[in-house]
């Protein structure tokens, strides 16, 4: 397998995956003729009805230049649960719509959508910066998985039934933020800090990796010298501010809730910083949970490479581990079953400076966070590679119940740049060919037609989980890359991490247990999934 072009290019366009060369593609998007009858999970438009916290980030391509920019996307819309999308207010963050590239508090206009039984919606999300197509999967009445789908850009995100919060009850919070810096260079940033009751940060710590740099240029275990986080009256939305010493200084967001253990933040000061960030924030925790962790990350190794991994692995408290496997994929090659050992060099205020020992091809360094979201995690080194992000969880039952129905939500690179999918599966109880559903994909500017209908049939097998850990083989004839090899890691039952370790594509992402008559969010919306995005259309093709 080729590798991918220099590793300057790649670095500039990757935060999780960029995208790999010379990949025999297997099918071409759109090339079966057989339409399937969605599976009958009892969905329809009716289950999506109230306002939502939407956030999306990815790529957006510019067709003039041919090349892309990160972009995220975070507000609310408001759904009336027959078919009308009647209103909300979103804040964009893209370079590539001019300007600063901010464009705040936008009205959502009047649009339809549509879901099918399966939990599988289309809509639009119209702005007065363009339309943006979306594609989603429906889990409960209260969350959702949700892709843009249209020939301009590609990204992932979740939908999540809007709760509210009071001031007094954020206490402390831990972060995972990525994106992009003010060079366009991939940027990831985890932290936590506490809040007094006017919503004053009284004290945290922040880490950085920028475009690789972390500890060797002091951008690790800052201390937070001021800044806050300050909701507005209804409890719904509020503004932050987090400064450190670093050359990042002061980061400005605007702050969607969920409910107040759950925050969506965006990057608003792109006119001073330049820089583009969005993620989550959750209620911090100053400990593991015992027991075994499963975790998904993914990023770039030293050579600009695209890498996803995930795994399994039992901690104590303190964070010292033992027992771990690590399955990773690194510019398309896989390795399965790699084991790897580590622990906290030092635990402080809830702040691990996690070291492990035999992962990926040799020793690797993390800040990490605990949360009611996971264990957040940065890489801070530069050994075995340059900057990967994502959480670890706590795993509890280890079962993968079947017949049942799943949303599923992938994002990461193939030959044409980054791709994002939106699926739903049933589950049966049978050894073989036990799983059958439909995908959307959109392979950045390459949506695949039809999307009511599903992109593709998807059909394959499904191991069942040993030690919380499985396999999946899926054939989806209509993706660009025909199918899928996935290993995921059961979390609780109902929610599943999983990474992709075929040659055709990188990815990592998540499949959920489905309910139409769930009427909440449940716990499936309190997970940090980072789908942290920043490549370019074309750079496999040396553009």
């Amino acid at each position: 397998m080729n590798p991918l072009g220099s590793a300057k290019c790649v670095g500039r366009l990757l935060m999780a995956l960029t995208a790999i060369a010379s990949i025999l593609l297997i099918a071409s998007c759109g090339s079966s003729s057989f339409v399937p009858k969605p599976n009958s999970e009892g969905f329809n438009n009716s289950n999506l009805k109230g306002t939502y916290v939407l956030s999306i980030s990815g790529t957006d391509f510019h067709p003039s230049s041919n090349t892309g920019s990160f972009f995220a996307i975070v507000g609310t819309i408001i759904a009336d649960g027959n078919g009308n999308i009647t209103g909300g207010t979103v804040d964009i963050n893209d370079a590539n719509l001019g300007g600063t590239g901010v464009f705040l508090a936008q009205p959502v206009g009047r649009s339809r959508y549509n879901i099918t039984p399966d939990g599988r919606g289309i809509g639009t999300l119209p702005t007065a910066k363009g339309n943006f197509g979306l594609v989603f999967v429906l889990t409960s009445n209260g969350h959702g998985l949700i892709t843009r789908f249209d020939p301009f850009g590609s990204g992932s995100g979740t939908l999540d039934l809007q709760g509210s919060a009071s001031q007094s009850s954020l206490g402390s919070l831990a972060f995972s933020l990525s994106g992009s810096d003010s060079s366009g260079n991939p940027l990831g940033t985890v932290g936590a800090f506490t809040l007094d009751s006017s919503g004053t940060v009284t004290s945290g710590t922040q880490d950085f990796n920028d475009n690789g740099s972390s500890a060797a240029s002091g951008l690790t275990g800052l201390p937070l010298t001021g800044g806050s986080l300050v909701l507005a009256s209804g409890g719904t939305s509020g503004t932050a501010v987090l400064t450190t010493s670093s050359s990042f200084a002061s980061l400005g967001f605007d702050v969607w809730v969920i409910d107040s253990t759950h925050l969506k933040f965006i990057e608003t000061d792109n006119a001073a910083t330049g820089n583009a960030l969005s993620g989550d924030a959750f209620t911090q925790q100053t400990s593991f949970t015992a027991g075994q962790l499963v975790f998904t990350i993914s990023g770039a190794d030293l050579n600009g490479g695209p890498f996803a991994a995930g795994g399994y692995v039992t901690t104590t408290a303190d964070g010292s581990l033992s027992n771990g496997i690590e399955d990773y994929d690194d510019v398309g090659n896989a390795v399965l079953g790699h084991a790897f050992t580590g622990g906290c060099a030092t635990f402080t205020a809830g702040r691990c400076q996690l070291d492990l020992t035999g992962f990926t091809y040799t020793n690797s360094s993390f800040a990490a966070y605990p949360s009611s979201g996971g264990v957040l995690l940065l890489e801070n080194d530069s050994n075995a590679l340059a900057l990967s992000q994502g959480a670890a969880l706590a795993q509890t039952p280890t079962s993968f119940p079947a017949p049942a129905g799943y949303g599923l939500n992938l994002s990461g690179a193939n030959a044409n740049g980054e791709v994002d999918d939106i699926a739903q599966f049933n589950a049966s109880t049978a050894t073989t060919n036990n799983m059958t559903g439909e995908l959307d994909e959109n392979d950045l500017t390459m949506p695949c037609p039809d999307p009511a209908s599903g992109c593709s049939f998807l059909f394959g097998t499904y191991s069942t989980p040993a030690s919380g850990r499985g396999s999946i083989i899926a054939s989806v004839p209509g993706s660009l890359t025909g199918g899928l090899t996935l290993e995921y890691y059961v979390v609780d039952g109902s929610t599943f991490l999983f990474v992709e370790v075929d040659q055709a594509q990188l990815a990592v992402g998540t499949f959920q247990a489905q309910s139409a008559s769930e009427s909440g969010g449940a716990a499936q919306s309190h997970i940090a999934i980072v789908h942290p995005a920043v490549r370019a259309h074309g750079a496999l093709r040396g553009k």
